[in-house]
């Protein structure tokens, strides 16, 4: 009975053995598994790092060639100060003849004017002041002067500024004078008059 006993303890411990074996080889692997995860995970944890270190760099370095893309392009824009004068004589040119072409035209206006009040005087001492006629004539009269009224306004407002202040640079100031330094900034300043036209 006693050597039943001595070997199923026997066969137990052989098989608790083969399972302690097994175990330890599992241990074993897992922990060279491990091992190398681990070293994966310095690897990675490295590679990040240089990785935000360089990013960093590039990214003091593009705002640096963009402030010296602005300098270079501001520096570009002043030397081409000539072309700047060019444009703005052209544009004083172009001014200049439209501003002829407006005084003759308020000449010839003007003209037909006073032509139509006398036409419309005669006409009253003719016809009579209530008379169909004469109501026509002063009427075209009255709708041309109100219709033309808000074009007086216009030219006079773009134009009062201009012959208070000028459109020079006075030696030794900073620039522009006030007025067109700001309708320059807001871009209000060749608007005026063609904003009337548009409107009308």
């Amino acid at each position: 009975m006693e050597f039943v006993e001595s070997v199923a303890l026997s066969r137990e411990i052989e098989q608790l053995e083969r399972e302690l074996g097994d175990l330890r080889r599992r241990v074993d692997e897992d922990d060279s598994s491990f091992t190398t995860l681990e070293g994966q995970i310095d690897a990675l944890r490295h590679r990040l790092t240089e990785t935000r270190d360089t990013m960093r760099l590039r990214e003091r370095e593009l705002t640096e060639k963009k402030a010296a893309l602005a300098d270079v392009q501001r520096l570009e824009r002043l030397e081409a100060y000539e072309q700047e004068i060019a444009k703005l004589r052209e544009t004083a040119g172009r001014l200049s003849t439209s501003a002829k072409g407006y005084l003759s035209e308020l000449d010839t206006y003007d003209g037909e004017v006073l032509m139509l009040r006398k036409l419309a005087k005669e006409m009253r001492e003719v016809f009579g002041g209530d008379d169909q006629r004469v109501v026509a004539v002063e009427t075209a009269l009255s709708e041309q002067a109100q219709q033309l009224g808000g074009l007086w306004e216009t030219v006079l407002g773009a134009t009062k500024w201009r012959l208070r202040e000028g459109d020079t640079v006075e030696a030794g100031s900073n620039g522009l004078s006030n007025d067109l330094q700001n309708r320059t900034e807001d871009g209000r300043a060749p608007l005026r008059i063609l904003e009337y036209f548009t409107k009308s």
